[in-house]
Order: C-alpha cells, then sequence, then structure tokens
C-alpha cells in the first residue's frame, strides 16, 4: 500500500478515488480517527507517480521540477575548498572594482593598456598578468553566471582529481585562453569563461573517453553551453571573449584526452580533431568580423 495524498475533506478524497479507478488506478480511502484525516492509497507502486500527478493538479498544485540524475549527484558533492577560496576571491574584486583602489588594482590585472605595445608589460616583468584577466568580471551577471558553473564544475574535479589538478587546468587553460583572445582582439578584456570552458571540456570529454566516471553532465546543458559559444560568435550579443572561449575550451578536451585510462581509439582521435576545429574555426570566424585585422598583426 502507497499513500497518495491526504485530506481532511472524506468527499473530495472519494471524489479522487473513483476518477482514478476509471483511468485504471485501483485506489483506496484509509480514515486515521486519532488525526481525523482521510488517507488515499494505491496498492501497485507502479501507479504511485501518475496517481500523485493527478492529486496535485487536482489540488491545483505544479508538478515538482524534475532534476536531471547527473545534476542531482553534482549538487551531493563535498565543498571544495580551492574550488570555494577562488570563488570568494573573484567576488572580493568584483565588489571592489567599484570602489577606487579596486579599480586601480582592475587595471592592474588586464592583460595590459590599450595604450601599450605588444605585451609590453609582460615583457618587462609583470608575467601576473597572463593569468589575472580570469579574474576580472565586469558586470553583477558576468560574475554570477561563471561563479555558479565554476562552483559546480571546480567541485567535481577538485573532487575526483584534486586540488592541484584543477589548479593546473585552471592556470594553463587561463594563460592560453589569455592569450588567444589577447592575440585577436587586444588586452581589454576578463572573465573566467575561458577556464569554465576547459572544465566543461574536460567533464564532457573525460566521460565520453572513460565510461566509469562517476560524473558528468546532462547532454542537453553542454549542447546549451556549445551552443551560446556559437551564439557569441555571431556579435548579436555584444562585444564578447570568444576565442577565449574556444582557447579554454580546446586546453580542456586536450587534458581529458591526456589524462583519460584508456588507450588510443577512434573516440580520442575524436575529440582531438573537435578541439583543433572548434579553436580554428573561432579565430577564423574573429577573423572574418575584423576584416582580418588581428590585435597582433598590428604589431608584426
Amino acid at each position: 500500500m502507497h499513500v497518495v495524498g491526504e485530506l481532511r475533506d472524506k468527499k473530495m478524497l472519494d471524489q479522487m478515488r473513483d476518477e482514478l479507478f476509471q483511468m485504471g488506478i485501483v485506489c483506496e480511502t484509509h480514515h486515521s480517527a486519532k488525526d481525523d484525516i482521510y488517507f488515499l492509497t494505491v496498492e501497485e507502486a507502479n501507479d504511485l507517480a501518475r496517481a500523485q500527478d493527478y492529486y496535485r493538479v487536482k489540488l491545483g498544485f505544479r508538478k515538482p521540477i524534475e532534476v536531471d540524475e547527473e545534476w542531482v549527484k553534482i549538487k551531493t558533492l563535498p565543498r571544495g575548498q580551492t574550488t570555494f577560496a577562488i570563488v570568494i576571491v573573484c567576488v572580493v574584486l568584483f565588489v571592489l572594482s567599484y570602489t577606487e583602489m579596486g579599480a586601480r588594482l582592475q587595471a592592474s590585472l588586464f592583460m595590459g593598456s590599450p595604450e601599450s605595445g605588444f605585451l609590453e608589460e609582460i615583457r618587462h616583468g609583470q608575467i601576473w598578468r597572463l593569468i589575472t584577466p580570469i579574474f576580472i568580471h565586469l558586470s553583477i551577471l558576468h560574475v554570477l553566471f561563471n561563479m555558479l558553473w565554476f562552483k559546480d564544475l571546480g567541485y567535481i574535479i577538485e573532487y575526483k582529481f584534486g586540488k592541484n589538478q584543477l589548479l593546473v587546468l585552471m592556470a594553463v587553460s587561463g594563460v592560453i585562453s589569455n592569450l588567444t583572445q589577447y592575440f585577436v582582439s587586444g588586452p581589454q578584456f576578463g572573465g573566467m569563461s575561458g577556464v569554465l570552458y576547459a572544465m566543461l571540456g574536460f567533464v564532457w570529454v573525460y566521460k565520453k573517453l572513460d565510461s566509469n566516471f562517476d560524473y558528468s553532465l546532462p547532454a542537453r546543458d553542454i549542447t546549451i553551453m556549445l551552443g551560446w559559444l556559437f551564439l557569441c560568435l555571431t556579435g548579436l550579443l555584444g562585444p564578447i571573449a570568444n576565442t577565449a572561449h574556444a582557447g579554454g575550451l580546446f586546453v580542456g578536451m586536450l587534458f581529458a584526452i591526456y589524462k583519460a585510462p584508456a588507450i588510443w581509439s577512434r573516440q580520442h582521435f575524436k575529440y582531438l580533431s573537435l578541439a583543433f576545429i572548434f579553436l580554428a574555426f573561432t579565430i577564423g570566424v574573429e577573423g572574418i568580423k575584423l576584416n582580418g585585422r588581428y590585435f597582433i598583426l598590428l604589431w608584426t
């Protein structure tokens, strides 16, 4: 016997029982004298979900939002201390950017200033600028969207591979995505998006190459994120660091191929080819939008 719901109104519960019977679901009503409440029950477990849906609709309740199994597993992961610390750093820097001191600090984190020469600050010793643009966010939606994704993806990688793997992936994808974006459009950009696409590419491809990997993202969400990359390329959403996205995705996919335990197969070559295609296509489209005037060509 499985409880569908409870009411004090016996007449209404009896009506539900009769209507469910017409739907082919056998139900019974029971009374609890102690609480003066009537219960509606079904005998077969297979009928429970349908009966509960009917019960909720009858009472005017919305059907609960269904959460993908993959996200249920991700949301139960323990908090990654390194991931959490990086989220805090990004949020604090964003808040400080509204102060004079924070604005000056933010200016020192970009790859360079528009007036400077090619990699001028970096060539003169400010090496941190190769990585620090990933910590810069330029709007509340920017930092909110990036940190929500970074938290979930970071927890997966930190939990399964350790904080060192997370930091290495962040560092390599951050530098590569920053450099590719700089070469295409110059120094004034920021955000964790390139690293996010690296993390996304890593989790996506690693699961494809190692079916025993415990965590994955729903196919729908991967499709949405890849679709977002191509939508941003159209220019309809304004100036976005598209090459950083593709550069990060490239690094993440290569990391997954390198880390996957299986011997090389057609799947490995498939995702290796896709990684290069994503990057080359993005650089090509950005070049068309710039009429071939890549930033790097201004200095050669």
